[in-house]
C-alpha cells in the first residue's frame, strides 16, 4: 500500500533516549560475570503492572503524535512477527508488546514500559539477517520483562529531587527534541553517574543473558547477537561519534565475550536466509530512505548482477520492482510482481506492492477481484485488509470500505492507518459526521485530545436532530476522551 496520506517525515528522536534517560549515561567496560542473577522482575511497590501498561499506553500515544511513525501494514506485519514470536518464548511476560517502526536513520532500537518496543529502520538496514534483527527485538523484550525500567525510575526518584512524572516529561520532550530532552533530564542527574552505571551494566548482561534465551527458542541463530554487537564495536571502536545504539547499550569487549561464550553454549544454527527479511530491507530502502529511486535502480541491477542466492535474488527483484513503481514505469514493476507472485502467491509484501501497480494503473476491477480472493482466505489480516479498503477507496466502492475497515476496526482500534482510511471513505463519500468523527479516532491516537474532542462537537453540531441514539454516541465518546485526559494526568502522576 503505497500510502499517500502519510504524515511528514521530521528529522528528530527516539533514538534509545527511553532507556538513555531512565538509566543515565554510562560508559567503560562492564564486568565479566557470566552468570547474572535476575534482578529486573522487582519493581512491584514502586509501580504495579497496571501502571506501567497504562504509562505504555499513554507514551505510545505521544510517540504517534511527535515521531516519525511508520503506519505501513506490510512492514508492520513483519516486525510483529518477528517480535511475537520472540515474546512466545520469553518468560515473565505480563501484557501484549507493541512494536512499530521508527523512519530514522540512525542505528538504534529502544524499550518502554508497558512492552512498547521501537525500531529504527537504519537498524534494519545495518542487520544482516533476521536472526541479528531479532536479537536486538530479543534484548529489548527482556529490558520490558525484566522490569529494568521501572527499576531504574525507582532509583532514580529515590536519589534525587524528581518525580517519574519529570522523568516521562523528559522523555516526552526527547521525542521532539533530543537535545532539549537530554538537558531536562541530565541537569537532575549530576553527581549520580556511577550509581548509575554500576546498575545498568547488570541489567545489560540480564537483557543479554534472557534475551538470547528467547532468540533461541524461538528457531534464530543465537550467533546474531554477538556477531551484530561485534560488527558495531569494531566499525566504531576508534570513533568520537557513536551512534545513539552504542550510547545507551554499551559493548565492551567482556560483554561481547560474554554473548560469544552465551552463543557457544547455546549452539549455533546454521538459517537458510529469511525472504521477508530481504523484503522488509528492500522496502525501507526504497520507501523509507533519502536515495533517490533512480540510484537505488541502479544499485540494485549492479547486485543482481553478482548474487547467487534465490532469496536475496527476490529481495534485490523486489526492490528494483518497488524502484520502478517510484520511477512510475508501471509495466515493468508489474511483470516482476507477477513472476515473483507466481513463486510466493500468498506473500504479503507482494500482493501490497501489486495492489500499489493495479492502482496506478487503474486496473480496479483486477485489483479488487485480488484482494476479494485474498480476504476470503485471511479475513483478519492487516496487510490484506487494509489494502482491501484503501483499493475500495480508490475504486470509488466506499460502501464497501467502510463495512470491511469498520469490523476491522472492532478488534483494531488502535490502528492509526485504519482510522485514516475510513476518514478517507467517509470525506469521499460525502459523510461529514462520519468523517468528523473518524479524525477524532486519529487525533485520541495521537495524544491529541483537545483537538479530538473538537472533531468529535463538530460531528455532533452537523448530525441529525432526530437521530437520537447517535447523538449520545457521540455524547459518550467525548466523555471517554476526557476520562482518558484525566487517566493521564493520574497515571503520570508519581
Amino acid at each position: 500500500m503505497q500510502i499517500s496520506f502519510r504524515a511528514p517525515v521530521v528529522s528528530m528522536i527516539c533514538t534509545a533516549f527511553l532507556i538513555f534517560f531512565i538509566a543515565s549515561s554510562h560508559q567503560a567496560a562492564a564486568h565479566s560475570r557470566t552468570d547474572v542473577p535476575t534482578i529486573g522482575t522487582a519493581g512491584g511497590a514502586f509501580m504495579s503492572i497496571e501502571r506501567e501498561r497504562l504509562l505504555g499506553e499513554h507514551f505510545a500515544r505521544e510517540v504517534r503524535g511527535a515521531a516519525p511513525v511508520i503506519e505501513d501494514p506490510v512492514l508492520r506485519e513483519y516486525l510483529e512477527g518477528v517480535g511475537n514470536n520472540l515474546v512466545r518464548h520469553t518468560d515473565n511476560v505480563r501484557y501484549p508488546f507493541s512494536f512499530f517502526w521508527i523512519r530514522d536513520d540512525s542505528i538504534n532500537a529502544f524499550a518502554f514500559l508497558g512492552g512498547q518496543i521501537g525500531m529504527h529502520t537504519g537498524l534494519l538496514m545495518e542487520a544482516q539477517d533476521e536472526s541479528e534483527l531479532a536479537s536486538v527485538l530479543s534484548h529489548e523484550i527482556a529490558h520490558v520483562t525484566q522490569r529494568h525500567i521501572a527499576r531504574n525510575m525507582e532509583r532514580m526518584t529515590a536519589a534525587m529531587p524528581m518525580t517519574v512524572a519529570q522523568i516521562i516529561g523528559g522523555m516526552i520532550i526527547g521525542v521532539i527534541n533530543p537535545t532539549l530532552g537530554m538537558a531536562v533530564l541530565t541537569s537532575n542527574i549530576a553527581g549520580l553517574q556511577q550509581r548509575q552505571i554500576n546498575f545498568t551494566r547488570q541489567f545489560e548482561l540480564e537483557a543479554d543473558r534472557i534475551g538470547m534465551q528467547a532468540l533461541y527458542r524461538a528457531g534464530y541463530d543465537p550467533e546474531g547477537a554477538p556477531r551484530f554487537f561485534g560488527r558495531l564495536q569494531d566499525r566504531y571502536r576508534y570513533s568520537s561519534t557513536l551512534p545513539q545504539f552504542l550510547v545507551t547499550h554499551p559493548l565492551p569487549e567482556s560483554r561481547i565475550a560474554d554473548t560469544q561464550s552465551r552463543a557457544r553454549a547455546l549452539g549455533p544454527r546454521s538459517l537458510p536466509p529469511s525472504l521477508d527479511f530481504q523484503l522488509a530491507k528492500a522496502r525501507v530502502q526504497v520507501r523509507f530512505s533519502n536515495r533517490p529511486a533512480r540510484d537505488v535502480l541502479a544499485s540494485v541491477e549492479q547486485e543482481l548482477r553478482r548474487e547467487s542466492n534465490t532469496t536475496k535474488q527476490h529481495g534485490l527483484l523486489y526492490a528494483k520492482a518497488l524502484a520502478l513503481h517510484e520511477l512510475e514505469r508501471y509495466e515493468e514493476a508489474d511483470q516482476i510482481i507477477r513472476d515473483l507472485r507466481n513463486a510466493h502467491p500468498l506473500n504479503l509484501f507482494f500482493i501490497d506492492t501489486q495492489t500499489d501497480i493495479w492502482i496506478a494503473q487503474k486496473r480496479f476491477d483486477e485489483v479488487l477481484e485480488m484482494l476479494t480472493t485474498e480476504y476470503s482466505r485471511r479475513p483478519n489480516n492487516q496487510v490484506v485488509t487494509l489494502n482491501f479498503v484503501y483499493a475500495a477507496n480508490h475504486a470509488g466502492q466506499y460502501a464497501v470500505a467502510r463495512r470491511v475497515v469498520q469490523d476491522y476496526l472492532i478488534e483494531n482500534r488502535r490502528d492509526v492507518l485504519a482510522w485514516q482510511l475510513l476518514h478517507e471513505s467517509q470525506q469521499k463519500s460525502g459523510n461529514i459526521v462520519g468523517q468528523h468523527e473518524a479524525m477524532a479516532e486519529v487525533l485520541v491516537l495521537r495524544a491529541n485530545f483537545n483537538s479530538a474532542i473538537d472533531e468529535l462537537h463538530s460531528a455532533f453540531a452537523k448530525s441529525d436532530e432526530s437521530d437520537v441514539m447517535n447523538r449520545q454516541r457521540i455524547q459518550a465518546r467525548i466523555q471517554q476522551i476526557q476520562n482518558l485526559q484525566i487517566e493521564r494526568e493520574r497515571v503520570f502522576d508519581f
